[in-house]
C-alpha cells in the first residue's frame, strides 16, 4: 500500500507562497496596484469613453500575473508595463493620435502661452479626477479584505464575453445591406440603410467620394442679356455652429431674421479653418476627400474663377493677416484666390488680440471698409471673400490676459453684421450676402471630445448656420425660406449660379419666388474630415475613422 504524500508545513511560506512537491516556489501576488488601472479602464469603457481591446488587455493581464522571483525582472516588467499601459490606453481612447499632433505642430507652436494653459485646464475632467480619487481610497481600504484581482478578472471576462453572446444571439437579424446604390440615389436614401460593420462603412465612404467627384454646380455660360449687376459678399466666419448658437442661447438673435434663405442642415465638412475655406472656394464641384482637397487643382471647381469668367472682379479682405498656418498662401495656391489682401495695413480699429497674439480688426469697421472700397472701385459686379476669426477660441480683449467668452464675442459680431446690413440697405446697393461659417467652436464639447477641441470633426461642430441675404431686392418675404435637406458647398455655389442665371435682382420681390430659387438644390450626405479623422452619418449614427483604423460608432 502506497503511503499518502503529505506536505511539510515548513515548506509553505507566508505571504501567499505555496511550495510544490519538487520544491519550486511560485509567488501568487495578484495584480496589485494594476487593479486600479484595469478597473478604471473597464469603467471608462462601460461609459463609452474607451473602445476596449480584449486581446491586448488579456495579454497584458497575463504578463502581469506571471510569477517572477527576481527583483530586477519584476522592476523591468513594472517599468515596461507603465509604458505599455499608457500606449494601450491611448490607442483605446478617442484621443488624437501622434500623427494628428505632429501634423498640427506648426499651428500649435503659434498659440500664445495663455491660450495653451487655458486649453490644458479645460482638458481636465474634474469629475473623473474625483471618481479616480475615490477609487484609490476604496482600493487602499479593501485590498486586505477582498481579492480585488478576482474582481478585476470577473469584470474583464464579463465585458469581453457579453458582446460576443449578444452578437451570437443577434445572428443575421440585422445583417448589413449594401449602401453603394444609396449614394447614387441621393443623400436621403443613405439614411435608410442599416450600416454597422467597418467594411460596409468603408465601401459606402468610397462610393460617396466616387459619386461626389462627378458632380458640378450649374452655372450660366454667360451673363443674361438683360442683366441686373450685383455684388457677392462671402462672409466666411470661423468658429460658429448651430450647436454653439444653442449652447449660447443666441439662435434667436435679430440678425438671423434679416436673411432671406437659411440652410438648416449645412455641413461645412471639416472642423479646421484651412480646409473649410478651401472647400468653400472650390465648392463648384462635389465634396472631395481631405487629401484630394490639397491635391492637384481643378479650375472648374474654383468658384471665384467661374465667377471671374462671368465678369465678377475679385476682392479679398480679412480681420487678420492670414499668415497663421500659411492660411492665405494656401488659398492662393489651391483655389484661384488672386486679389491682394486689401484690408492689410489699413487704419481699421482693433477689436481683439488673437489666440496667437495677432491684432484682429473690428468686424463692423471692416465691413464698412468693404463698402467704401468696393463702392469707389465702381465695378459692374464683384465677389469678395471675407474671412473673420474674431470668434476663434482664445481671442481676448486688448490688455486682457484671459480670453473673452464666446457668447459676448458672438453677440457683438451679430450686432455688427446686423448694423452693417441695415446701413447697406439704406444705400439701395444690390448685394448678395452669403454668411457661411468655417466650422463650430465646440462651445460645450461632448462626452468624448472636450469643449473647445476640434480634432474629431463631429457633426455637432460641422453643422453650421449658413444664410443668404439679398440686399436691394424689395418685397421679399419677412421670414427666411428654410432649406431643410442635407446640404453643403455644392448647394451654396449652385444657388449663386441660379441667382445669376435667373437675373434675380431684376424685379421687386425677385425674378422668381424664393421657393423656386432653392428648389431641388443638390444635397450632400453628412461626411466630415480632417487630416487624421473622418466622421460620417449613416442611419442617424455617427461613425469615426482615425488614420487607417477601422470605422467605429462614435459615442460622443
Amino acid at each position: 500500500m502506497t503511503p499518502e504524500k503529505t506536505i511539510d508545513p515548513k515548506a509553505a511560506s507566508p505571504g501567499g507562497r505555496t511550495a510544490t512537491a519538487d520544491g519550486l516556489i511560485l509567488p501568487i501576488t495578484g495584480l496589485g496596484v494594476w487593479n486600479l488601472y484595469f478597473l478604471a479602464k473597464f469603467g471608462l469603457a462601460w461609459a463609452g469613453y474607451l473602445n476596449l481591446s480584449p486581446l491586448w488587455n488579456a495579454l497584458f493581464i497575463a504578463v502581469l500575473l506571471i510569477p517572477l522571483r527576481s527583483g530586477i525582472l519584476r522592476f523591468l516588467r513594472g517599468a515596461a508595463g507603465i509604458v505599455c499601459a499608457f500606449l494601450l490606453l491611448w490607442s483605446e481612447s478617442w484621443l488624437p493620435g501622434i500623427e494628428s499632433i505632429t501634423a498640427n505642430a506648426g499651428g500649435i507652436a503659434g498659440f500664445s502661452w495663455n491660450y495653451i494653459l487655458e486649453l490644458a485646464l479645460d482638458f481636465i475632467n474634474w469629475q473623473m479626477v474625483g471618481w479616480g480619487a475615490l477609487g484609490i481610497i476604496l482600493y487602499v481600504l479593501l485590498r486586505n479584505t477582498i481579492r480585488i484581482t478576482f474582481v478585476t478578472l470577473c469584470c474583464f471576462v464579463g465585458m469581453t464575453v457579453t458582446p460576443m453572446v449578444d452578437a451570437f444571439f443577434a445572428g443575421d437579424a440585422e445583417k448589413d445591406e449594401s449602401v453603394v446604390a444609396a449614394v447614387n440615389g441621393g443623400a436621403a436614401a443613405g439614411k435608410n440603410q442599416a450600416v454597422s460593420d467597418s467594411k460596409t462603412v468603408k465601401e459606402w465612404y468610397e462610393a460617396f467620394l466616387a459619386y461626389e467627384k462627378e458632380r458640378r454646380a450649374e452655372f450660366p455660360t454667360g451673363i443674361p442679356e438683360k442683366d441686373t449687376p450685383f455684388d457677392i459678399l462671402l462672409l466666411n466666419i470661423c468658429s460658429l455652429s448651430n450647436d454653439d448658437l444653442a449652447a449660447s442661447q443666441l439662435e434667436n438673435h435679430p440678425l438671423f431674421s434679416r436673411f432671406n434663405i437659411r440652410f438648416d442642415n449645412f455641413n461645412s465638412a471639416t472642423s479646421y479653418s484651412g480646409p473649410a475655406a478651401l472647400r468653400l472656394l472650390t465648392g463648384a464641384c462635389g465634396q472631395p476627400s481631405h487629401n484630394d482637397l490639397y491635391g492637384e487643382r481643378r479650375t472648374e471647381c474654383e468658384t471665384l474663377n467661374r465667377l471671374g469668367a462671368l465678369g465678377f472682379s475679385q476682392h479679398v479682405m480679412m480681420d487678420h493677416t492670414g499668415e497663421y498656418d500659411d492660411f492665405l498662401q494656401v488659398l492662393r495656391d489651391k483655389t484661384g484666390l488672386s486679389a491682394p489682401l486689401e484690408s492689410k495695413g489699413q487704419p481699421i480699429p482693433i477689436r481683439y488680440m488673437g489666440f496667437d497674439d495677432e491684432e484682429l480688426a473690428d468686424t463692423l469697421a471692416l465691413l464698412r471698409f468693404w463698402q467704401r472700397t468696393t463702392a469707389r472701385a465702381k465695378e459692374k459686379r464683384s465677389v469678395t471673400f471675407m474671412n473673420l476669426i474674431s470668434l476663434h477660441d482664445g481671442n481676448r480683449l486688448p490688455r486682457h490676459g484671459r480670453s473673452e467668452e464666446f457668447k459676448p464675442r458672438a453677440q457683438r459680431m451679430f450686432d455688427d453684421i446686423n448694423t452693417f446690413i441695415r446701413e447697406l440697405e439704406r444705400t439701395r446697393r444690390r448685394v448678395m450676402i452669403v454668411l457661411v461659417p468655417e466650422h463650430g467652436a465646440a462651445v460645450r464639447g461632448d462626452r468624448i471630445q472636450a469643449q473647445r477641441l476640434r480634432d474629431i470633426p463631429t457633426l455637432r461642430i460641422t453643422e453650421v448656420p449658413t444664410m443668404v441675404k439679398f440686399v436691394g431686392v424689395r418685397g421679399l418675404p419677412e421670414q427666411p425660406i428654410h432649406v431643410t435637406g442635407d446640404t453643403s458647398y455644392l448647394a451654396l455655389t449652385s444657388l449663386i449660379g441660379r441667382t445669376i442665371e435667373k437675373n434675380f435682382f431684376s424685379k421687386s420681390g425677385g425674378a422668381v419666388p424664393l421657393e423656386e430659387l432653392v428648389q431641388n438644390l443638390p444635397e450632400t450626405h453628412r461626411v466630415s474630415e480632417n487630416g487624421q479623422a473622418k466622421i460620417l452619418e449613416l442611419k442617424d449614427v455617427e461613425y469615426l475613422r482615425r488614420n487607417d483604423d477601422d470605422w467605429k460608432p462614435y459615442g460622443g
